[in-house]
């Protein structure tokens, strides 16, 4: 018979009978907040407008960023191969620590046959319509199913009674005085009955299960619940609902069933365990049922079991603490903050789901999204990589469409001038210049001249924007290159003299505030928000539009983000801030952006709004309903939290996944992005682990189960060893 592969659709319906049960969900503290008025914005009315913005602290001038010259050769854009593999190779971290001694502190376990021999029935009450998902999916990211950082002894795998596959094993709590049993991975609880009794199992969506025999004070409560990964399920224990064997002590016998396993009639759909992975550990079949060898993600031999063997160790959850990226990066989706001040949009291949697109050392790297993993890795281009001089600190790069013909291109910012290699669907083009300027040679420098993406001239292709010290900067497209710069105004630059604006300090946008189809400016000054609008030929003197948001109302850069974005489905761009206090929310009436209101008191940098803290807790607007408004996602230490977008406020942040927080997420080392990747029309969470990439699909009000898209792109040196700090990657849309 043959096993289910990794990733498996469209195969005949199974009818299933399953249960619906309550969806349990833990808070922040959403107490109220202090008053606005002690929060960096309150409501506040906009002031006359002064003749400019003033900073209070005037950058010293610096030689303008020049639009002529020679081109320096740096970084270098040669099409030279660099090596064929996709290998970013700084050194591994230490991995959690290893039990690597196959001998048992404990005698070995002989459990004879330990799995239930009764027949069995699935049971959740609320019928077929029930069922989480109805096609199949990816696996699931399994735990083990014990406490983080606790030991206990494992098998091999071994079979059920009525199992083809070697889809059990044994876990056992010997001399850990924990002797709890929990959730490998996230679902919901099902039991299991048989003539004398019964036990739980765990349906994890897309045709997923896993079930647990043996436990004593099994919690029959959750049964139709859904429950996080680690949850409490009841006691290793030695009983027999079933039938079977006992063993010689308490044990969990663990079952994986997969609903697409090719088995014979009748027969349960126990998945083979052979190469499966568990927590940071894979499982690998040795000779006779209960032995198998136990390999960390490296591929070491860390435990040979014979039956149930001492011991192997759970990771603790915890990410590095050693963070490793300094730019500031609001979202923790591991692209800073000035590179994503273009939109990116990562479909390279023009089919309406976002790609993967990685730049390592040799170049780009990209994996195409197949709406239910990503393809294996390769490199599309040998350019804009580490190896040829790219730095993130020097030479911003970005995804996005410039030829206008639906394709995600790569553009990139030399030394010497602006490059890009253009998408053909399955690989990019030869980095070509297509203008000299805003480059490293040229003056431009990170933090200091904001360079964005945007279409000024209403044609629908994405011009040029750069904020230098004279003024604001514009490249016109023309399809198959950027025309020569042109000052279009002296504003918003970073030279006292017009106002002394860092990227550092003042976060300025390009996007269409007046809804004439052309992007203006938007700025971020001590006294509050400021537009330019665009004439069509140049930026005019800026003015302000609300007296919030500001320096001198207490927002900085690394603590309170900042967004432009249609907030209300009107079609406006409206500023969004998460302030002190929370949330506040500055609408656009198409001439201003009215009073500062507060639509939410969480996700704030008070204690009473949640204590999130910038460079650790990410937060970013998404929509995860499928509404058509932007939601707010934050990634807290205990998960991933979600405020619903009401038109008018924010729901109450409920928790909708305990997976991706930043307790175990660490900002820059394990990015998380939140962008629709299966084509639902609601956003998911992509997170970008040690072990490769883990994707959680939304069905509107909650996260479903993290499951493997991909097996590479991550920081562990076997899924390539990637940095934040030197290899940026993105799925965005």
């Amino acid at each position: 018979m043959k096993s289910i592969s990794w990733c498996v659709a469209g195969l005949l319906a199974i009818t299933l009978v399953s249960a619906e049960g309550s969806l349990a969900a833990t808070p922040p503290d959403s107490s109220p907040a202090p008053s606005p008025a002690s929060s960096p914005e309150a409501d506040d009315a906009a002031s006359p407008a002064p003749p400019a913005p003033t900073p209070s602290e005037a950058a010293s001038p610096t030689p303008e960023p020049t639009v002529d010259g020679p081109a320096s050769p740096e970084p270098t854009v040669s099409e030279t191969p660099g090596s064929p593999t996709p290998d970013p190779s700084p050194s591994e971290e230490p991995s959690p620590s290893e039990d690597p001694s196959p001998t048992p502190s404990v005698p070995v376990d002989d459990l004879g046959h330990d799995g239930p021999t009764l027949p069995l029935t699935r049971e959740m009450p609320g019928g077929p319509s029930a069922r989480l998902v109805t096609t199949y999916g990816p696996q699931p990211v399994f735990r083990f199913p014990f406490a983080p950082n606790q030991r206990w002894g494992a098998s091999g795998s071994h079979a059920d009674s009525d199992g083809i596959h070697r889809g059990a094993v044994d876990f056992a709590p010997l001399s850990s005085a924990d002797k709890k049993v929990r959730a490998v991975a996230a679902g919901r609880v099902y039991r299991v009955t048989c003539g004398k009794g019964w036990f739980l199992g765990v349906d994890h969506g897309g045709g997923w299960m896993s079930e647990y025999y043996h436990l004593t004070n099994a919690q029959s409560s959750l049964v139709g619940d859904w429950v996080q990964a680690g949850t409490y399920l009841g006691n290793a224990g030695q009983t027999l609902p079933c039938g079977g064997t006992p063993g010689n002590s308490a044990h969990v016998h663990l079952s994986i069933l997969n609903l697409a396993t090719d088995v014979p009639s009748g027969k349960r759909h126990y998945i083979s365990l052979n190469g499966i992975q568990f927590d940071n550990y894979t499982l690998h079949d040795s000779s006779g049922a209960y032995n198998g060898v136990w390999r960390n993600l490296a591929g070491s031999t860390v435990l040979t079991s014979r039956h149930v063997t001492c011991c192997l160790r759970a990771d603790d959850r915890v990410g590095p603490v050693n963070v490793s990226s300094s730019l500031p990066d609001a979202g923790a989706d591991g692209i800073d903050d000035y590179s994503q001040a273009t939109d990116w949009n990562t479909d390279i291949d023009r089919d309406g789901r976002p790609d993967l697109v990685g730049f390592g050392p040799g170049g780009v790297y990209t994996a195409r999204n197949t709406g239910d993993g990503f393809s294996a890795q390769r490199r599309a281009v040998a350019t804009f990589g580490t190896a040829k001089g790219w730095e993130r600190s020097t030479n911003p790069r970005m995804v996005v469409d410039v030829n206008g013909d639906g394709r995600a291109d790569v553009v990139g910012f030399a030394n010497s001038g602006v490059y890009v290699a253009t998408s053909a669907g399955s690989s990019f083009s030869a980095a070509r210049q297509w203008v000299a300027g805003y480059g490293a040679a040229k003056g431009w420098k990170v933090g200091r001249h904001e360079r964005v993406l945007a279409d000024v001239t209403g044609d629908g292709l994405p011009d040029i924007v750069g904020f230098g010290e004279a003024g604001v900067y514009v490249s016109r497209n023309t399809g198959t290159s950027f025309t020569a710069p042109a000052l279009w105004g002296r504003v918003m630059g970073s030279a006292s003299s017009v106002g002394g604006w860092l990227s550092s300090r003042n976060p300025r946008f390009v996007v269409d505030v007046t809804g004439d189809g052309r992007a203006d400016l938007v700025g971020f000054a001590n006294k509050g928000v400021y537009v330019s609008r665009n004439t069509g030929s140049g930026f005019a003197k800026p003015q302000l539009w609300v007296s919030s948001f500001g320096n001198e109302r207490g927002w900085t850069v690394a603590s309170h983000p900042r967004m432009v974005t249609d907030i209300d489905g009107d079609g406006r761009p409206d500023i969004v801030g998460f302030g002190s206090a929370g949330v506040y929310v500055s609408r656009n009436t198409g001439s201003s952006f009215a009073t500062a209101k507060r639509w939410s008191a969480s996700f704030g940098y008070d204690s009473s709004a949640g204590s999130w803290r910038g460079g650790r807790d990410g937060r970013t607007l998404a929509d995860v309903n499928g509404d058509g408004r932007p939601d707010v996602v934050g990634f807290s230490a205990t998960g991933t939290f979600v405020a619903l977008n009401r038109g008018t406020s924010f729901g109450t942040s409920s928790r909708w996944t305990a997976d991706f927080g930043s307790r175990e997420w660490t900002a820059g080392w394990m990015p998380r992005s939140v962008v629709d990747v299966d084509g639902d029309g609601r956003a998911d969470i992509v997170g970008f682990a040690r072990d490769g990439v883990h994707v959680s699909l939304s069905d509107g009000s909650r996260f479903g189960a993290a499951t493997h898209w991909s097996q590479g792109f991550g920081w562990g040196a076997p899924s390539g060893s990637w940095r934040v700090a030197t290899h940026p990657r993105a799925v965005s849309g």
